[in-house]
């Protein structure tokens, strides 16, 4: 089906009729399949799906309306590729040098012709059985957060709280998590990407705690931030901002709307509190099969938001020296606006 949809799209677009899929997501994404080396996408009859012995068993096991084909020892792929084209290629994403081979192998360049962007398009576009997918993703991250929750206190390290939090994912059902644990405290939570070390959590510290699980290869995304003790006045007033900014993003995520749009309404508030600089990412990104795909959602995006994108909702202010808030959810969009799909609470 999807890859029907893809050989719809590049019609539209007057692509080539042949395609050869390099890009391990992308393989997952039109075969269900992880650990291929290459799809092979015919003009006409069967699909080929290259796979190393190390792989092969499964492949046959589990794929279906395609032909899983051993790559053997010394076999070049590039050449075995080239042996099904005679006129133009369509390719998603290669190296400098293996897109060098495969011109070579197929007698020159302009044979060659990307289709990543395409790809990246139908990949935005969730259909209902990777929603249901992410939707127990993000179930399984709310229940990684509450353990995080139940797990800050002064006089713990921020790795004990990443522990507990992918120990709950676990037994909730995770695969695995979607990203490393970001567990930060104190001056730290300037941080936006600060990992989880051995710091020591302090009485009144700020403690962001950003986590993911995977479900079936898809993937989930949420943070929440956390003060371990009570919060000051400076300490509340960034994180209502943050919170409120967060909230008229998520009310301005709706269909055929520039991502860059929902950007400014989020950047505008923390702005207006005087906290502008200290906004150092993007609003968000798309979550899938990967961590961070389309669409982007940021001042340059020229992205527009279609029914079926899932996002992340994600702003923050970070202030040197001194931490910062960020407050994430992973969010559907819909005919009618915004779904959030993570949907832990909101509490310092």
């Amino acid at each position: 089906m999807r890859i029907d949809r893809l050989k719809e799209t590049a019609t539209k677009q007057n692509k080539p009729d042949v395609f050869a899929v390099f890009n391990a997501t992308n393989i997952t994404y039109l075969t269900g399949f992880q650990g291929a080396v290459a799809l092979l996408i015919p003009e006409q009859g069967q699909n080929v799906l290259f796979v190393n012995s190390v792989n092969y068993e499964q492949a046959k096991a589990e794929v279906k309306d395609t032909q899983v084909q051993l790559l053997k020892r010394g076999e070049n792929i590039m050449d075995i590729i080239a042996q099904h084209v005679s006129g133009r290629l369509a390719v998603d994403t290669l190296s400098i040098e293996s897109w060098r081979a495969l011109a070579k192998a197929v007698g020159n360049e302009e044979k060659l012709e990307s289709i990543n962007q395409l790809i990246r398009g139908l990949r935005a576009v969730k259909d209902e059985k990777e929603i249901r997918l992410i939707r127990e993703a993000c179930r399984i991250a709310d229940e990684g957060i509450k353990a995080a929750a139940q797990t800050i206190k002064a006089g713990v390290t921020e790795r004990e709280v990443a522990t507990e939090a992918e120990y709950a994912m676990r037994k909730a059902g995770s695969d695995g998590v979607a990203f490393e644990t970001i567990a930060v405290c104190g001056v730290c939570c300037a941080y936006p990407h600060g990992g989880a070390e051995h710091r020591t959590i302090s009485e009144d510290d700020f403690v962001i705690v950003d986590l993911g699980a995977t479900h079936k290869f898809y993937r989930s995304d949420i943070t929440r931030t956390f003060i371990a003790g009570k919060p000051n006045q400076k300490q509340t007033k960034i994180y209502e901002t943050v919170k409120l900014a967060h909230q008229r993003a998520l009310e301005s995520i709706k269909p055929h709307v520039l991502t860059r749009e929902a950007d400014l309404v989020a950047r505008q508030i923390i702005e207006a509190a005087g906290m502008g600089k200290f906004f150092v990412h993007n609003l968000g990104h798309g979550v899938g099969l990967e961590i961070h795909e389309a669409p982007i959602l940021g001042p340059d995006s020229r992205d527009i938001f279609e029914v079926g994108n899932v996002v992340t909702n994600e702003p923050g202010v970070y202030v040197p020296g001194y931490g910062g808030v960020r407050i994430e959810d992973t969010v559907l969009v819909t005919e009618n606006g915004a779904e959030k799909l993570t949907k832990a609470a909101y509490t310092l």
